[in-house]
């Protein structure tokens, strides 16, 4: 559900990336044929960098993708990690989705993607010998050069989660294992965890996650046919038996998905923000306090501002305008502006209320500030045709 009914979500898997950061990199105009055919995309999705890295010894392509209103705002965002950025449908997917659902049932993420040209098995230990070097070393990388890197460039916010599948979701699995403090939140999606399983059952039992004081949470998710159940509850068994009280542990089995589920992405924000949608049945919304309330106590919980977002004051008032009363319409998109004097959907609102007020030119007015922030704003067209 999205609190906007009227804004459709285009999902467009072609990606425009421009230069930025350290080092550019060469659109393959073969990847990307339509990026010859106009001057502008229709979508933009992200965009390409690197990073020089001392600890594996290579550049480190990266993939980013900044939250639509990241430049006009001030505010701090919590970042996604991704792990095989280089499969390009599936960063547009996450991309779109942090988008998406961002409007009201997450917080706005920056999505940071890296990408593995030598496939995902580099995360694993080797066959032969079951060394960890590698893994071990891009653990290193992501502590000690990408997470500082992201961090000095972006308007970060202390809250950070690894998004892995497959042979990368034993990498998230492995990550949290040998320093849960690095990230917030870790999702493994299909992981093979069939890997150095003693291995991994002993770090459960003796490694940094069995004395973690801070919260901290994993989510598995896989499908019934990829063979991984019974490897999945040998180590969710040892898990239930030695985690400490402030992890969270979660674990989804689907049915017939396919390996690396399409729809785990989603599974993964809902259960990370549960309660983060205001509107749900049970809570009573009759104010901008209320509302204001909750976000602060998400924001206690979660250890970093989170604003109320802007659809959901929107959404607030715009019903409380149906609802007539005015007075506390107006009350609500006075905030908007203030907290989000940048954003459209604040005008808009304070347009709709004088419109309901009788006072039509400023309703006008309010309405054509709208569209000075966002001249292809199609719903404040419609209302200044209307007056």
């Amino acid at each position: 559900m999205r609190n906007y009914n009227f804004i459709i979500l285009i999902l467009v898997f072609t990606l425009f990336f421009n230069s930025c950061n350290t080092k550019k990199q060469k659109v393959n105009e073969a990847d990307f044929p339509r990026l010859t055919e106009q001057s502008e995309p229709a979508v933009t999705l992200g965009e390409i960098s690197s990073l020089q890295s001392k600890v594996l010894n290579k550049t480190i392509p990266l993939s980013i993708h900044l939250p639509e209103n990241y430049d006009s705002s001030k505010k701090t965002y919590p970042v996604m990690y991704m792990l095989g950025s280089d499969y390009r449908a599936r960063f547009a997917m996450l991309a779109s989705t942090l988008d998406y659902m961002g409007e009201g049932q997450i917080p706005e993420m920056i999505l940071i993607g890296i990408d593995l040209p030598e496939g995902n098995s580099i995360l694993l230990p080797t066959r032969k010998n079951k060394d960890t070097t590698i893994p071990d070393n891009y653990i290193n990388f992501f502590e000690t050069e990408l997470m500082p890197h992201v961090d000095n460039n972006y308007r970060t916010a202390p809250f950070k989660v690894l998004y892995g599948g497959s042979n990368s979701g034993f990498f998230t699995v492995y990550t949290l294992l040998n320093n849960p403090l690095l990230f917030n939140g870790y999702f493994a999606s299909s992981p093979s965890i069939m890997h150095i399983p003693a291995v991994l059952q002993q770090k459960i039992k003796t490694g940094p996650l069995k004395t973690l004081s801070e919260n901290r949470s994993l989510h598995i998710i896989y499908s019934d046919e990829e063979g991984l159940t019974n490897h999945v509850s040998e180590f969710s068994r040892v898990v239930a038996d030695h985690k400490p009280e402030s992890f969270t542990y979660k674990v989804d089995e689907l049915v017939n998905q396919g390996h690396v589920p399409a729809m785990d992405f989603t599974q993964f924000l809902l259960a990370l923000y549960p309660d983060f949608n205001p509107f749900n049945p049970g809570e009573n919304l009759e104010s901008l306090d209320t509302v204001t309330q909750h976000f602060d106590r998400l924001s206690k919980r979660y250890g970093y501002e989170i604003k109320t977002p802007i659809s959901v004051i929107f959404n607030l008032g715009f019903h409380t305008i149906l609802s007539k009363d005015l007075i506390a319409a107006e009350e609500i998109f006075q905030y908007s502006i203030e907290v989000y004097p940048e954003g459209k959907e604040s005008y808009l609102g304070m347009g709709l209320v004088r419109r309901a007020q009788g006072q039509l030119e400023s309703a006008k007015v309010m309405i054509e500030k709208a569209l000075i922030i966002d001249p292809d704003f199609s719903l404040a067209k419609r209302w200044l045709q209307r007056l």
